[in-house]
């Protein structure tokens, strides 16, 4: 069985989602918080960090039921609504820029030995990121790998805060077959949740492989047709798929 196609989640596939996560709250926050104080001057951390556990909330829920993952602004406005603060369409903007850029002031971990499996993979088949955004939208993500010297290594990428739609929905991982032209059963998609990476690429005949090194938590209850716990297994084991070599498992 040839792979032809090979997507890639990002959070806590290619890095790190909880390193240098609390410099990146901490950014957003500051920024919430004295904005906050022109309008409320006993406006406080806690009812900050309260608001960002409103919004956070309400995002799962559409990811998780509707398939689809609000924008920065979406985002924020919740915050907002929260903590009734009635700011400006500037003060919003402004609010949008420091989310988003948040990623410079506490940029993720690259998971361990993901830069030496993308130039092996790189030589097998297209890569292809297919992934969900939140705070952090896909052009902020794309600027992440330039830094890294990563982005050269995938042919296109599908983010789900331009494409409208998050995993498991079809057409996030349809989007990325049809630039390549590759049929299902010739790809494989490598990411770490059981409930959008897993479900969505088996549902389109893809190969899946969970993907454990930095969250192992469906770990025990995949349907993935592999586990890896590191990124040095993962080419060798997409060789032996490629040579009909590899089994379940």
């Amino acid at each position: 069985m040839a792979i032809n196609t090979i997507t890639i989640d990002f959070w806590n596939t290619l890095v790190v989602a909880r390193s240098n996560g609390e410099a990146r709250q901490e950014a957003r926050v500051r920024a919430v918080r004295q904005l906050g104080e022109k309008y409320n001057s006993s406006i406080t951390e806690e009812q900050v960090q309260q608001a960002r556990r409103y919004a956070d909330e309400k995002f799962r829920h559409v990811w998780l039921e509707n398939h689809r993952t609000q924008t920065s602004e979406e985002l924020i406005a919740n915050m907002l609504e929260y903590l009734s603060l009635p700011v400006d369409e500037d003060e919003l903007r402004h609010l949008v820029s420091v989310f988003q850029n948040s990623m410079d002031d506490g940029p993720p971990d690259l998971a361990a030995g993901v830069s030496e499996a993308l130039e092996e993979l790189y030589h097998i088949a297209p890569l292809v990121i297919v992934s969900d955004t939140m705070f952090s939208p896909g052009k902020v993500l794309r600027n992440y790998l330039k830094k890294k010297k990563l982005f050269n290594y995938f042919r296109y990428f599908v983010f789900s805060d331009e494409i409208g739609v998050s995993k498991p929905h079809h057409r996030t991982f349809e989007k990325a077959l049809a630039i390549t032209g590759t049929p299902p059963h010739e790809s494989v998609h490598i990411g770490d949740i059981e409930q959008t990476d897993i479900t969505g690429a088996r549902n389109m005949g893809m190969k899946t492989i969970l993907y454990t090194g930095v969250s192992n938590s469906d770990e025990n209850q995949t349907t993935a047709d592999f586990i890896c716990h590191n990124w040095h297994e993962i080419p060798h084991l997409i060789h032996s798929m490629h040579s009909g070599q590899a089994g379940t498992g």
